[in-house]
């Protein structure tokens, strides 16, 4: 008895596209995925693995490519999961043609309606794939891949960014979660902070929320005005952090974080170069604060993610 979720089956020639753009759009969408290499145990068979993932899943998604057609593997899937709806009626089957190749008899006989992601900027392919797997961006996708690789790149090179949201049902949440990954990847450790959070209502709360992220663990703050002693003594004993703010429009309605924590804050992101931040927001940061304003001087990137 299938479960819930999409399983994906795909070759090794494939692998990277797949693990750097499939699957972070469709978790981004809402799509609980089951991918076999990320349930294997070491001591098993593989053929009996990868037909319990099959088995656990609600749908099959094939991405289709010559290496996939000529690996027994993918055809042992991609028969299993047409076994199921050989007429293509119930929707649990949806071929994606990565790389150009004929499609198998078995997926002809039933002439079902398939995906060509041969090129990642094809809008209205993803979303023939998005709705299928009842999965919502709230954007693009070409739109969403774009904005996280103009961020990886960025946030790589140590430049602060500015995420502006477009819209209220942009799934920009799942994005930054991918940053964070992206990041730890390359031994580097995205730290979140959300404004939303009451905690960060006070500014020793807010120094509390920063430095708990950064550290992994709670942080004794000192009451104002040490907090931004500790605040900057932290900072200055890490070699380079990277921070993320999100909620950021809130920030200019809050007055108690006072202009001398600001002015700690510039001062890493552009003195000593402790830091590197990423603020999320509905409004352009150079939009939220005054001019005058000890951040509105500092160098920042805009990557903008529109809505529909």
């Amino acid at each position: 008895m299938a479960g819930d979720g999409v399983f994906v089956s795909y070759c090794h020639a494939q692998r990277e596209w797949v693990h750097d753009r499939l699957l972070p759009v469709l978790r981004a969408g809402g799509v609980e995925l089951v991918v076999d290499s990320e349930r294997f145990v070491a001591g098993r068979t593989v053929v009996g693995q990868m037909d319990a993932a099959q088995d656990g899943a609600a749908k099959s998604l094939l991405v289709l490519s010559p290496e996939y057609l000529a690996s027994a593997y993918c055809r042992h899937e991609m028969q299993r999961a047409i076994a199921r709806d050989p007429n293509f009626v119930e929707g649990h089957v949806l071929p994606l043609v990565r790389v150009a190749c004929p499609l198998p008899d078995e997926i002809v006989a039933g002439e079902p309606l398939h995906v060509e992601l041969q090129d990642d900027g094809d809008a209205a392919q993803w979303e023939k794939l998005l709705q299928w797997a009842d999965a919502e961006l709230g954007t693009d996708a070409p739109a969403w891949l774009r904005a996280r690789s103009e961020l990886r790149r960025s946030l790589s090179r140590g430049k602060s960014v500015n995420l502006v949201v477009g819209g209220a049902g942009v799934r920009w949440r799942p994005l930054i979660v991918q940053l964070a990954a992206d990041l730890a990847a390359e031994r580097r450790r995205l730290a979140v902070v959300d404004l939303e959070r009451g905690s960060t209502v006070p500014r020793r709360g807010l120094i509390g929320e920063i430095l708990a992220a950064l550290n992994g663990t709670p942080v004794p703050v000192p009451a104002e005005p040490e907090d931004l002693a500790e605040f900057d003594r932290q900072i200055a004993g890490r070699a380079k952090s990277w921070l993320a703010i999100e909620h950021f429009d809130l920030a200019a309605r809050r007055p108690q974080y006072g202009v001398d924590f600001f002015s700690a804050l510039r001062y890493h992101l552009m003195e000593s170069r402790r830091l590197v931040l990423l603020v999320q927001s509905r409004a352009p940061f150079a939009t939220l604060l005054p001019r005058d304003h000890p951040l509105s001087a500092i160098d920042v990137q805009t990557v903008e993610l529109p809505g529909r």
